[in-house]
């Protein structure tokens, strides 16, 4: 195993194949989008400062500004695969410490869309943890560089700019007991979150605000920890149940992560948002579509008060498609995009964005900024098409959202919900769809030839379905590896999964395509 606070992997190409090479970067934010931008940073300039307001604390403890840091987190395959280039031998770590390593589609347990996905062994793997846990590891790996230097307690009020105003060469801070003061830099890297001021300083500095998109969804997280019942201390759960749009609006969340305790976080769509009394939240525990989240915590013991993070809406700016760029000044993180975290992309989506500002670092001239921020944009908005169109999809189902609903958004929900239906028993289909939830691939897999003839085989075949055989295989989660399960359901429905079991094989997240 890697040693502890030694790095390398992906990113020691950057050494060999040249690229830029500058003096100072500054990254303001020291959350995953900050920590992966300054590791990529690392390899191409001689000193990378990291600008924080918040105390940084020493353990894993949840920060003041990052109200969605009390949550159920995940970090999706692609995120995970570019965590682990960045720092060998941190999931090993993390292991070591506490966190839990399984199999996303075998250790999952997930209603959604009106079904229990199947589970099976998808070779996706799953790190459950909490997110001051990961982000912890990720932050004493990134302090250990020796080009590295962390100010936290420390605010960046504005953007030291050239003669000009087309370039920027550093920030203005101002810390407690210090006043004012500035940081000469040739690159700042924005990534200080959904609060971030990026447009009104390039506004105040002559170029225009980036355009937006928007989809308004009013929704409302309310979180916990609990300690288990004696009898699942030593039972690891990962539990999803999704409201199924439009009429149910209410999602619950139950992750066991290091120390032994359970993450638990309650979510409501446009005003029906969870209570924060013990009696409200068990309550709305049971109102959602499953019982089985109410069964699991209405015997649990709190050990927190519950902790809110209200999430209004969807918003993409979109830094790509401006004409003129400030030189030298980079945005990425929920600072340029921020999703509803049902699907849990944020994190994952940061580390994409590293991996694009690596790629442009590499092709960018040694010493010149010029033309960086355009290259760097333009590959961060092709990484976040996919997670913004899963996003968007879900939430523009409620007639309630507000936000534009492209022309083919009939015909792509009906696919989806087709797919999801599938995913209950098939696990060809469900493990395509997987891959790119985790955006290890595209959306192109799920409408490769045989997956489109088996969505039309499954419609027909669900059509001619009588109603009570489809509510009680929607009942019945099944795992591949449990005959017993399987034998529980309809003949009917048992005769589809026995041929689906026999037919298909799930694909494996591997370079190259997925069967067609």
């Amino acid at each position: 195993m890697t040693a502890r606070g030694s790095s390398g992997g992906i990113l020691d190409a950057a050494h060999e194949a040249g690229g830029f090479r500058g003096a100072h970067a500054v990254v303001l934010g020291a959350g995953m989008a900050g920590l992966v931008a300054a590791r990529v940073l690392t390899e191409h300039f001689e000193r990378v400062t990291i600008v924080d307001r918040d105390h940084l604390p020493a353990s894993p403890e949840p920060r003041t500004s990052v109200p969605q840091g009390r949550h159920v987190h995940v970090l999706l395959g692609a995120g995970l695969d570019v965590l682990s280039g960045m720092f060998p031998g941190i999931v090993e770590e993390m292991t070591e410490d506490g966190a839990l390593l399984r199999d996303f589609g075998e250790q999952l347990t997930w209603y959604h869309s009106g079904v229990w996905k199947v589970q099976f062994a998808s070779g996706i793997p799953l790190v459950q943890c909490s997110r001051a846990f990961l982000e912890h590891h990720v932050r004493q790996r990134v302090r250990a560089l020796p080009n590295v230097e962390v100010l936290d307690e420390t605010t960046a009020s504005g953007l030291r700019l050239s003669a000009d105003g087309a370039r920027v060469t550093g920030v203005h801070v101002e810390r407690p007991g210090s006043g004012p003061g500035e940081l000469p830099a040739e690159l700042v890297v924005d990534a200080s979150g959904r609060g971030s001021r990026a447009p009104q300083w390039l506004e105040a500095s002559g170029h225009a605000r980036p355009p937006e998109s928007k989809v308004e969804i009013d929704i409302a997280y309310v979180s916990r920890i609990y300690r288990p019942p004696e009898r699942y201390r030593r039972r690891p759960l990962f539990l999803i149940i999704y409201p199924r749009p439009p009429e149910q609006k209410r999602a619950g969340f139950l992750c066991s992560v290091e120390g032994g305790l359970w993450y638990v976080s309650l979510s409501g769509y446009f005003r029906e948002h969870p209570p924060l009394d013990d009696a409200g939240y068990v309550a709305f525990a049971r109102a959602l579509a499953r019982p089985e989240l109410h069964e699991l915590i209405k015997d649990a013991e709190p050990l927190t008060v519950p902790a809110v993070y209200r999430f209004p809406a969807d918003r993409r700016r979109h830094f790509e498609r401006m004409h003129r760029h400030l030189e030298g000044f980079l945005v990425l993180g929920d600072a340029a995009c921020v999703f509803n975290p049902i699907f849990g992309q944020g994190m994952s989506v940061a580390c994409l964005g590293a991996s694009a500002l690596a790629r442009c670092l590499r092709e960018q001239a040694r010493g010149d900024v010029r033309g960086l921020a355009r290259c760097f944009q333009r590959e961060l908005a092709s990484v976040t098409d996919l997670p913004w169109r899963l996003a968007t999809t879900e939430d523009l189902q409620f007639p309630e959202a507000q936000g534009e609903r492209p022309f083919w958004f009939g015909a792509m929900r009906w696919y989806n919900r087709k797919l999801e239906e599938m995913s209950a028993y098939d696990t060809e289909i469900y493990g395509r769809w997987l891959l790119v939830l985790h955006l290890m691939r595209g959306l192109g897999i799920c409408f490769a030839p045989s997956a489109m003839r088996a969505v039309l085989g499954h419609s027909v075949r669900h059509a001619l379905m009588p109603a009570a055989d489809r509510a009680r295989a929607a009942n019945e989660p099944l795992h591949r590896s449990d005959p017993a399960t399987r034998a529980r359901l309809t003949p009917y429905f048992a005769r589809i999964a026995g041929a689906q079991a026999g037919a298909t094989r799930a694909p494996r997240p591997r370079a190259g395509g997925a069967r067609a």
